[in-house]
């Protein structure tokens, strides 16, 4: 009976491995979809400012390259005035005031 018993084990615990293995490598449509069981992705809000405000910003940033373009890399008193932006500006030791048209890429000086 051992010499039996010895091979139907072996038989045995083949046919369970056998099975393990058909079990890990089935089709993918027997296993379920990862998004039936996945949580749901969450909603991700956008917090960015308006659009208008995002223009205005734009131009400002575009106003400051166009006066450390022109050469005026020391001015003060940056500031939105009308459509265009105004500032005062250091040129050889003098102070005077500028106004930066962004939309025209000018900057005039006042006075």
């Amino acid at each position: 009976m051992t010499r039996l018993a010895s091979p139907l084990l072996t038989a045995a615990v083949l046919a369970a491995s056998a099975g393990m293995a058909f079990a890990a490598n089935a089709p993918a449509a027997a296993q379920p979809p990862a998004a039936a069981t996945a949580a749901p992705a969450p909603q991700v809000k956008d917090h960015a400012r308006p659009t208008q405000s995002r223009a205005a910003g734009d131009r400002m940033t575009a106003a400051l390259n166009l006066l450390e373009a022109k050469g005026y890399g020391g001015f003060s008193d940056f500031k939105p005035s009308g459509k265009d932006f105004a500032a005062t500006v250091n040129e050889n030791g003098q102070h005077f005031a500028v106004t930066v048209d962004p939309d025209s890429g000018q900057v005039t000086r006042q006075g």
